[in-house]
């Protein structure tokens, strides 16, 4: 009948028949051979796994070094080829089980379902590892790298989840997985409320995504959560932002699809950035350009031709009223030529792009002046260049409005007090 036995009991009984021969007592024996056989397997186990992993991982490194592949270094990094070889180790303890615990079947089944769970939790980090990888390797391609791998990443990783809970609780009930997924549907209503924030932040991101309403990189304003910067993750529960002043702000994703957000990423791809802004003229500076300011300005590269061409339709105008003995005669005004001034200066400025909208307009007046707006788009649109190129701009615009005689409204009270100061500082001189 001992022909019969497998390898496992001729190893366990050749163990047991050892212990008895050395003296042990029968039922010692059977407790002392366990304990020698768990130790053993103890360390079998841990010797197996230690050269496993420095055999794979330094003959991983070597080859890295070799053939200089950073993705490999990548899979090192997610210790992917750690947890790949746990699963070795386990998978010896599991055949050497039978032998451990021979003469002690009741152990066999709790032991196998501990090996299984620990294989169960190893086999889900090397895959969740292998996922990390993939969003590193998706990242790096250009056509997806503004696309939100993140959030499908960790979509994966809560299937993986939930996938190994079910084969755990599998294992331990030892009832099929199919019958536990069936008890999942029934419980889907739960699932929902548990999941609710998760699966709303998925659609949010399959909705950012397929409308390509934000990516990794774009400069967004979100002035609801106080984000001012650039979008450095898209996930599914929240986007993060790298504000200008170096803080972060977390932003839930479902808010950008439900509140309004600002996307300066069709500014950063068009020809131009608008420079929108506007000066008050005083209104009692405005009025008729003097003789001596035409013939000032009739040969100034920016308003020559203006001048001659105003100037003839104007004379021909005043002319048919004076011969018809009807009408009102026209002249230039000071501000006219400001405005015509301002506006040929932008169309020849070098950092300004005519192939866009380029305009300098009177806005409605008010009790505080007249508006005079300038409205164009600079070519340079990096913030701290084009806050310099319209600095520059208005800089030149408050020189030059001197030039013709006009004035820039500031407050009375403002410089009445000014005027004070001046007195005093030259009583004290």
């Amino acid at each position: 009948m001992e022909s019969n036995y497998n390898f496992e009991q001729k190893l366990a009984n050749w163990v047991y028949r050892g212990l008895i021969n050395a003296g042990v007592p029968d039922l010692q024996a059977s407790w002392v051979k366990l304990a020698v056989l768990l130790g053993a397997l103890l360390i079998l186990v841990w010797v197996i796994g230690f050269v496993t992993r420095r055999v794979v991982q330094n003959s991983i490194k070597a080859y890295s070094q070799r053939v200089q592949r950073p993705l490999l270094d990548i899979l090192v990094e997610n210790q992917t080829f750690k947890y790949l070889t746990r699963i070795i180790p386990l998978f010896i303890a599991s055949l050497a089980m039978p032998v451990v615990l021979n003469g002690f079947d009741w152990f066999i089944g709790p032991a196998q379902n501990i090996i299984g769970i620990l294989m169960i939790v190893t086999l889900t980090q090397f895959v969740q590892s292998v996922l990390k990888f993939l969003k590193v390797v998706l990242l790096q391609s250009e056509s997806l790298r503004d696309k939100p791998i993140a959030a499908y990443v960790q979509v994966g990783g809560i299937v993986i989840n939930l996938l190994a809970l079910l084969f755990a609780i599998s294992v331990l009930t030892d009832r099929s997985i199919l019958s536990l997924l069936t008890a999942v549907g029934a419980m889907s209503a739960v699932l929902l409320l548990v999941f609710k924030d998760t699966l709303s932040g998925l659609a949010a991101s399959v909705r950012i995504s397929s409308s390509d309403m934000l990516r990794n990189g774009d400069w967004i304003e979100f002035s609801k959560y106080g984000a001012d910067g650039t979008v450095m993750d898209i996930n599914l529960v929240s986007v993060k932002v790298r504000n200008f002043d170096n803080t972060y702000t977390t932003v839930p994703t479902a808010a950008f699809t439900s509140d309004a957000f600002k996307n300066w990423r069709g500014m950063e791809e068009s020809e131009g950035r608008r420079i929108k802004r506007s000066v008050t003229i005083s209104q009692h500076s405005v009025g008729f350009a003097s003789p001596e300011m035409i013939e000032k300005f009739r040969k100034h590269p920016l308003l020559r031709d203006y001048i001659k061409t105003k100037t003839e339709e104007i004379n021909k105008h005043n002319q048919e009223v004076i011969e018809n003995g009807k009408g009102v005669t026209r002249n230039l005004t000071n501000l006219g030529l400001f405005r015509m001034y301002l506006n040929n200066y932008l169309a020849e400025h070098v950092h300004i792009t005519t192939e866009l909208s380029l305009l300098v307009r009177q806005l409605a007046p008010s009790e505080i002046g007249i508006p005079l707006e300038i409205y164009c788009f600079s070519r340079v649109k990096t913030w701290v260049e084009y806050e310099n190129i319209q600095s520059d701009i208005f800089d030149h615009i408050f020189a030059a409005v001197k030039e013709f005689d006009l004035e820039i409204f500031e407050n009375p009270g403002n410089k009445s007090f000014n005027r004070l100061q001046q007195i005093s500082e030259h009583m004290q001189d």
